[in-house]
């Protein structure tokens, strides 16, 4: 039988008063290396998926985050590990996002998120998030 590690990540669509999305590049190194993604991380065992987004805001990027609603999820398989990645609307509330670990950060227009390469599990909704009438 072969072992499958199951993981929970929460990731943050956060959005500046002009309407922009906050994106971050996975640095080199890195699986996924070079692809764009919405900010977050893993939940650690026992943790609450909320308090994990905003500890991992606050270790990647240095900024403070009031999470709000939940959009959607995803689910993402590879050998050996499946992942189950819950998407949260944010906002900042204390901080300017600041490369932490090497990722490089940009504010997209959510009309040109589809121009970003992004992971499978992050491009689920980029369709979504384009519509005019958007979480």
């Amino acid at each position: 039988m072969t072992h499958v590690q199951f993981l929970t990540v929460v990731a943050a669509v956060i959005r500046d008063a002009d309407d922009k999305v906050l994106l971050t590049r996975r640095p080199h190194g890195r699986h996924m290396a070079g692809l764009w993604e919405f900010p977050g991380g893993k939940v650690r065992g026992g943790e609450a998926p909320a308090r994990a987004l905003a500890r991992e805001l606050v270790e990647e990027l240095g900024v403070s985050i009031e999470v709000d609603s939940p959009i959607t999820f995803a689910v993402h398989e590879e050998p050996g590990v499946r992942i189950l990645l819950l998407f949260y609307a944010a906002r900042i509330v204390g901080g300017d996002p600041q490369s932490r670990e090497g990722q490089a950060i940009e504010w997209v227009p959510r009309t040109d998120l589809d121009r970003y390469p992004m992971p499978p599990a992050d491009a689920a909704l980029i369709g979504q998030l384009m519509e005019p009438t958007a979480p």
